[in-house]
């Protein structure tokens, strides 16, 4: 009974409030709503960091650069394909490269784990494709990463040029140049290929025989429209390397 009465008296003590305790009241209580609104915005976005996502963006807000698609997706590729060897290098007679990688010397055994060193358009970091990036050609079946510059720009109607070491180191220019004009041509390739695709390991050119596999019999012809000379258009034979290997 005693303790009935209490809170019945604190029950009336509340309803007999003066306005002036209400409107301290109404403060205090909005203070508290606040509170716990601040609170439950700050734990979701504690939730969305553990779980590494990022907090949601009100409509309309700026997103960086290139967040839609990442940059080490697999993608596929309609490349203009040509080699270079011991013979053809710059200078020649060696296995230098402009921008090493794996290799500090041009080479690669063309699986995913040992690449075979491969040049793309451009010089000096201003290049078509960074060095390292991987590429999977399967008219050689090999793994092929940029470790190079000085390839000739990609003729019309592809995407890229990829020259591709072959070595060749006990070749001859005839050997190696007939090897080089086996496979030059329009073929298709993958830029950040996954792992396991088929491999015939090792250099393209080795113990005086191109290891190559079957090749499809129409690969295209060659023009740079940028470059009207005199060897501008005479098919898969011409290589059309540019300059390998440093500047200087």
């Amino acid at each position: 009974m005693g303790n009935t009465g209490r809170v019945g008296q604190r029950g009336r003590a509340w309803g007999k409030s003066t306005p002036g305790q209400l409107a301290t009241r109404a403060a205090v209580l909005g203070a508290v709503i606040m509170l716990a609104s601040g609170c439950a915005e700050s734990s979701t976005r504690q939730t969305h960091q553990a779980q590494g996502q990022s907090s949601p963006q009100s409509p309309g807000s700026a997103q960086s650069p290139g967040s839609a698609q990442s940059s080490t997706e697999p993608q596929q590729l309609s490349i203009w394909l040509t080699g270079y060897s011991w013979q053809d290098n710059t200078p020649p007679g060696s296995s230098r490269v402009g921008e090493p990688v794996l290799h500090q010397r041009a080479s690669g055994q063309g699986t995913f784990a040992d690449p075979v060193t491969v040049a793309v358009p451009g010089h000096n970091g201003h290049m078509e494709w960074e060095p390292g990036t991987k590429f999977y050609l399967p008219t050689l079946q090999r793994y092929a990463i940029v470790e190079d510059s000085g390839a000739a720009g990609a003729p019309d109607g592809t995407d890229t040029h990829l020259d591709i070491w072959i070595d060749g180191q006990d070749g001859t220019k005839q050997a190696t140049d007939k090897c080089e004009s086996a496979f030059t041509g329009k073929v298709p390739a993958q830029v950040n290929p996954p792992n396991n695709l088929p491999v015939m390991a090792g250099p393209i050119y080795a113990n005086q025989k191109c290891n190559i596999p079957a090749q499809p019999q129409d690969r295209g012809t060659y023009h740079d429209p940028g470059n009207d000379d005199e060897n501008d258009d005479d098919g898969p034979s011409q290589h059309h390397h540019g300059r390998h290997g440093d500047d200087s």
